[in-house]
C-alpha cells in the first residue's frame, strides 16, 4: 500500500512538471509572436515607402491601388522656355506637332528619326522593366460600373481625400497608333526598349516618359455623392508630374476644395516631364469613357462606399486643360464616348491647335459652356476661333457670368501673365476655383453651404 502511494505521488510529480513546461512554452510563444512580428514587417514597409516616393519609378501600391510621391522642394526651370530657343512662336511649334497626329497625308518622317535615334542613343537602358510588346492588346476592355447604387443608410465618416491611384485605363502605357496618322506611337528603339520620336526628332523612352499609369484623385471635405455633383477632369501641360506640379505647385486639388461646391477631381498623368501632347489610350474610340468608368469605381472606393460607383459614373464633367493638355482634350471631345456628359470646357492658355474642332464642338453643344483664357502667346488662335464661331452664328463674350454658365462662350485675355503660373493665376487667382464657384448653384452646390469666391490664400501657399 505504501509502495502504491509512493508510485502515485511520483507519477503526479511528472505530470505536474510536464504541464508546467507546456504552459511556460505556450506563454513564451505568445510573447515572442506579439513583440517579434512588427520587427519582421518593418523592413518591408520601409522599402515600400522609399519605392513609392521615387519619381523615376512607377510605384505600385496597396490593396486600394494608391501610391504617392514625395514632395519636391526645388521645382525645375520653367518648361515654357524650351519653346523659345528657336525664336519661333510657341503656338506655331505646337500646331505643327499636332498636324502629325491628325493628318495621315503629312510627309511621313517616321523612319528617318527612328534610325537616327537608334544610332545616337544605342546604350540607353530602360529605367524600369518593360513587359514584352508581343501580343499586347490594342485596346482596354470596358470597365464595368454598377448600373444602380445600393442604398446606404450610413454615410462613411471621411474627410478630405487625395491620392495617386493606379489605373488600368490610364492614357499610358500605350501601344497603339498615333490618332488618325496610321503610324505606331512607339516608333523608336527595339524590343524591350521602345520610345516615341517627337516632331523635333527627340526620343522619349516609354520607360521614362510613358509608363506612369497613375491618376490624381481628390475628394474635398463634406463631399456627398447622393447630392448633385460635378467631376472636374484636369489635363496637365508639358513637363509635368502629377505630384510635383498638379498637386503641389498648381494646387489643383486645393482649388477644388476652395470652390466650396460638391465636386471631385480626376487628373491623369500623360507624358512625364516631357514636351509632348500625346493622348495615349484617349486616342481610342470610347477610351475616355472606359477611363471615367474606372474612375467612378476608384472614387467610390476612396470615398469609403463602393456602392456609390454608379453615382460617380453619372456625374456631369467639366474638362480643364492647361497648355499642352489641348491634345487629349481634342481627342476626348471627338471620340471619347461620353457625349453630352461634358458640360463645360475650360482652356487655360491651351488653344494651340485644333481650332476648327473646338469650333465644331461649341456649335454642336449649345447648352455646354466654353471658356478660353489666354496670354499673348495664343492670342492669335483665340481670335481665329472667335471668327469661326461668328461664321456659325455662335454668340461669345469677353466676360464671365456670376452664375448659370451653361450655354456661355467666353474669351478672357489676361495680358502679360506668366504661362507657367497660369493655373494659379489667370483672369483671377485660382481660376479653377472661380469657374466652379460660378456654376449653377442648384446643381453643384455643397449641402448646407453657398458657393463663394475663392480667397487669395491659395496664391500665398503655392511653391
Amino acid at each position: 500500500m505504501v509502495l502504491l502511494k509512493d508510485q502515485l505521488q511520483h507519477n503526479l510529480l511528472h505530470v505536474s512538471a510536464a504541464l508546467f513546461f507546456v504552459g511556460c512554452a505556450g506563454w513564451c510563444w505568445l510573447i515572442w509572436n506579439h513583440f517579434a512580428s512588427p520587427v519582421l514587417v518593418e523592413p518591408a514597409a520601409a522599402a515600400y515607402t522609399v519605392a513609392a516616393k521615387t519619381d523615376s519609378e512607377v510605384g505600385k501600391s496597396d490593396s486600394f491601388g494608391m501610391s504617392s510621391y514625395e514632395r519636391i522642394d526645388h521645382p525645375p526651370a520653367p518648361i515654357a522656355d524650351t519653346y523659345l530657343g528657336s525664336g519661333e512662336a510657341p503656338a506655331s511649334i505646337v500646331a505643327r506637332e499636332w498636324k502629325l497626329f491628325v493628318h495621315p497625308k503629312v510627309a511621313d518622317r517616321g523612319n528617318a528619326p527612328v534610325k537616327h535615334a537608334a544610332k545616337v542613343v544605342p546604350n540607353l537602358k530602360p529605367a524600369v522593366h518593360l513587359a514584352s510588346l508581343e501580343g499586347a492588346p490594342q485596346s482596354v476592355p470596358a470597365f464595368h460600373v454598377p448600373t444602380e447604387a445600393v442604398p446606404s443608410h450610413v454615410r462613411p465618416p471621411i474627410g478630405e481625400q487625395t491620392a495617386l491611384v493606379d489605373f488600368e485605363t490610364a492614357p499610358f502605357p500605350y501601344h497603339g497608333m498615333m490618332g488618325d496618322s496610321g503610324r505606331p506611337f512607339l516608333n523608336a528603339g527595339e524590343e524591350g526598349h521602345r520610345g516615341h520620336v517627337s516632331f523635333r526628332g527627340h526620343v522619349f523612352w516609354e520607360s521614362e516618359t510613358f509608363s506612369d499609369d497613375r491618376v490624381l484623385l481628390h475628394i474635398p471635405p463634406g463631399f456627398d455623392p447622393t447630392l448633385p455633383a460635378v467631376m472636374v477632369v484636369f489635363f496637365h501641360g508639358h513637363g509635368a508630374n502629377l505630384a510635383r506640379d498638379v498637386r503641389d505647385r498648381q494646387q489643383v486639388p486645393a482649388q477644388i476644395t476652395a470652390a466650396g461646391v460638391n465636386a471631385v477631381l480626376v487628373a491623369p498623368q500623360f507624358a512625364v516631364d516631357a514636351a509632348d501632347s500625346s493622348a495615349g489610350k484617349f486616342w481610342e474610340p470610347n477610351g475616355f469613357k472606359r477611363f471615367l468608368d474606372e474612375a467612378a469605381v476608384k472614387l467610390a472606393r476612396m470615398y469609403g462606399d463602393p456602392r456609390r460607383a454608379a453615382a460617380f459614373a453619372k456625374m456631369p464633367i467639366v474638362i480643364v486643360a492647361y497648355s499642352g493638355g489641348f491634345g487629349p482634350t481634342l481627342s476626348v471631345l471627338d471620340r471619347g464616348g461620353v457625349g453630352s456628359r461634358v458640360r463645360g470646357v475650360v482652356l487655360l492658355d491651351a488653344l494651340y491647335a485644333g481650332i476648327d474642332k473646338f469650333a465644331d464642338w461649341i456649335a454642336d453643344n449649345r447648352t455646354a459652356f466654353f471658356v478660353s483664357s489666354y496670354t499673348p502667346h495664343t492670342a492669335r488662335h483665340n481670335v481665329d476661333l472667335e471668327q469661326l464661331l461668328g461664321e456659325r452664328s455662335v454668340h461669345f463674350s469677353s466676360e464671365l457670368r456670376n452664375s448659370h454658365l451653361q450655354g456661355m462662350v467666353s474669351f478672357l485675355p489676361t495680358g502679360d501673365i506668366s504661362h507657367r503660373d497660369f493655373v494659379n493665376r489667370a483672369w483671377v487667382e485660382s481660376p479653377i476655383a472661380d469657374i466652379l464657384a460660378r456654376m449653377d448653384n442648384s446643381k453643384f452646390e455643397t449641402a448646407g453651404a453657398a458657393p463663394s469666391r475663392p480667397s487669395n490664400a491659395l496664391a500665398s501657399n503655392r511653391n
